[in-house]
C-alpha cells in the first residue's frame, strides 16, 4: 500500500456516507452542509461565523448563507458581541431539539455500520488517532500559508 491509497480510502467513504445519511437530513428539511454547521454550533456554542468557517474549513460567504437559512428556520439565537460586527451564535430551543433528534438518528446509523464491519474498539481508536494526526498536520500547514 502506498500513501495515495490511504488518502483515496479516506476520501472514498465520504460521499457514500453522506448518501447514507441523506434521508435523515431530507426528513428534517436540511442539507448536509446545514447539518454540519448546526452540529458545529451545538458542539461549540457560543460561537461566531468566523470560528465556524475556520473549524468547518468553509468560506465565510458560504457559512453566512447557511447561517441565514438556519436563522430563517428559527434554529439559532443570535446575540450581539462587544464589536458590533461580531455576533454570537447558539442554538434556539427548536434548534437544540432538532440537533438532538438528528444526532440520535445518525448515531444509530454509525453504530450499525461499526457493528456490521466488526471493527474492534482498538481498530476505531487507531483510525481516529491516524485521522486526527493527518487533520492536525493539514491544519498546521494551512495556518503557515
Amino acid at each position: 500500500m502506498n500513501n495515495s491509497d490511504l488518502f483515496n480510502s479516506i476520501t472514498s467513504i465520504y460521499r457514500p456516507y453522506v448518501k447514507f445519511c441523506r434521508p435523515i437530513f431530507e426528513k428534517h428539511e436540511l442539507y448536509n452542509g446545514q447539518w454540519l454547521v448546526l452540529k458545529d454550533i451545538a458542539l461549540h456554542a457560543p460561537t461566531t461565523l468566523v470560528q465556524i468557517s475556520q473549524r468547518r474549513a468553509i468560506e465565510k460567504p458560504t457559512a453566512r448563507k447557511i447561517l441565514k437559512v438556519l436563522a430563517e428556520k428559527s434554529l439559532l439565537e443570535v446575540t450581539p458581541g462587544t464589536d458590533r460586527r461580531q455576533k454570537w451564535l447558539t442554538l434556539s430551543d427548536k434548534g437544540q431539539a432538532l440537533f438532538d433528534e438528528i444526532y440520535g438518528e445518525i448515531a444509530q446509523i454509525q453504530e450499525q455500520l461499526i457493528k456490521e464491519t466488526n471493527l474492534s474498539t482498538e481498530d476505531i481508536e487507531t483510525t481516529m488517532r491516524t485521522l486526527t494526526t493527518i487533520y492536525e498536520q493539514i491544519h498546521s500547514i494551512e495556518e503557515e500559508s
